[in-house]
């Protein structure tokens, strides 16, 4: 009897320890990193999939990198150091036009989400660009999108406008205002109602001018798209839920808001943050329609950044945010309800 029991307790440990590494190989997570341009208010959805554990729910450990810049939030994803990027999607186009390979996976930020903001009582409502003449505008640096927008809103279709663009690092714009080393500035949430805060006003918005537009986006290159379809597809699903609380649950869009971005006072995050929601800038399904694309495309070919067709079909694929059982029912290639 003790050589039976001593047999069947050998037995029941041998089949534990084989069991262990399977239990253990299900519950791992797959270390992601995600390169963003910065640490934007307006990627929100990424943030919120991180916090509220989206992505780890699908299995990616995730692990976010600053590069400080659209062009090189890319390159890093061409260069393998990170799966993914958040920043201006054109720059897949860009980039395939010097032979290198990318698709935009997801919207992440939609329309055109700046606001030019003045603390110069001088300075009055601006309704056409030509009332920028003799102005100093600060803008972040080239080539960002938010120089590119300022530089096709001065060259006024083809009726160039005589103004200076300022251009600034990331969070310093206002800054620049204040020290009149420029007139206004073209900023983003939540800088613009932290500039309103502190008696600022704002004297111009671009998005009538440009319309749907792709400002943000997840990007993957090719390689990795090819190799790795489930991870895209796990990555895209995370947005997406995230997207969908957003919409959902202001209030707890807000504590999230507050909890990654403590800096800045509740009352700016909450009118900062119902502005994005208001406007379709946080968007409710991470479907990238095509005359949004073709939009910013537009925007890039005009100030000269782009020579090439820029084509919806070579650099967006849509196909994982189409399985998401969160997106509403739209078509990719036609513009949502805003």
């Amino acid at each position: 009897m003790p050589r039976t029991r001593h047999a069947f307790l050998l037995a029941l440990l041998l089949s534990a320890s084989l069991l262990q590494p399977a239990c253990a190989q299900k519950g791992k997570l797959k270390p992601i990193t995600i390169a963003q341009f910065g640490h934007v208010f307006l990627y929100m959805p990424l943030y919120v999939a991180v916090k509220k554990g989206y992505f780890k729910d699908e299995g990616l450990d995730v692990k976010l990198v600053s590069t400080g810049g659209d062009e090189k939030t890319f390159t890093a994803v061409i260069t393998g150091n990170a799966q993914f990027g958040v920043s201006d999607p054109t720059f897949t186009a860009i980039a395939r036009e010097r032979g290198q390979g990318g698709k935009v996976v997801a919207g992440i930020v939609r329309g055109v989400p700046f606001w030019v903001v003045t603390f110069k009582n001088d300075i009055q409502k601006i309704d056409k660009p030509e009332n920028f003449k003799g102005k100093r505008i600060a803008t972040y640096t080239a080539p960002s999108t938010s120089y590119a927008v300022m530089k096709k809103v001065l060259q006024n279709g083809g009726k160039k406008v005589d103004a200076k663009i300022v251009q600034g690092a990331f969070g310093t714009l206002l800054a620049l205002v204040k020290a009149n080393q420029a007139d206004m500035a073209l900023d983003i949430e939540p800088i613009v109602s932290v500039a309103t805060s502190e008696g600022a006003k704002i004297v111009y918005s671009p998005a009538a001018v440009l319309g749907d537009f792709a400002f943000t986006g997840l990007t993957v290159s090719d390689d990795y798209m090819n190799k790795n379809p489930d991870d895209v597809q796990k990555a895209v699903n995370a947005i997406a839920r995230a997207m969908e609380f957003i919409q959902k649950d202001y209030e707890g869009a807000v504590k999230v808001a507050c909890a990654d971005f403590p800096e800045v006072k509740e009352s700016v995050i909450r009118e900062a943050l119902r502005r994005l929601i208001k406007e379709g800038t946080i968007p409710k399904s991470p479907l990238l329609p095509e005359n949004a694309w073709n939009n910013a495309i537009s925007l890039r070919k005009e100030i000269g950044d782009l020579k090439s067709a820029g084509a919806y079909r070579d650099n967006v694929d849509m196909r994982f945010a189409l399985k998401v059982k969160t997106v509403p029912s739209a078509s990719p290639t036609k513009p949502a309800k805003r």
